[in-house]
């Protein structure tokens, strides 16, 4: 079994939603954050999960 902390070094080219072409500035992104691989546009669509311990809010 591997437990070694791996990091994201290389990514793909294209958005995983769309198909898209990723730009360097969208790449290095990706890297940075580890994935996915998403253009600009469906990145800004990603909702961070909330903690289970936050009751969520009713309106």
């Amino acid at each position: 079994m591997d437990l070694e902390e791996h990091t994201l070094e290389q990514a793909g080219d294209h958005c995983e939603e769309c198909g898209a072409k990723l730009t360097a500035d969208e790449l290095a992104q990706v890297i940075e954050s580890g994935g996915p691989t998403l253009c600009a546009i469906h990145a800004a669509d990603v909702v961070p999960v909330a903690d289970e311990d936050t009751p969520a809010t009713e309106s």
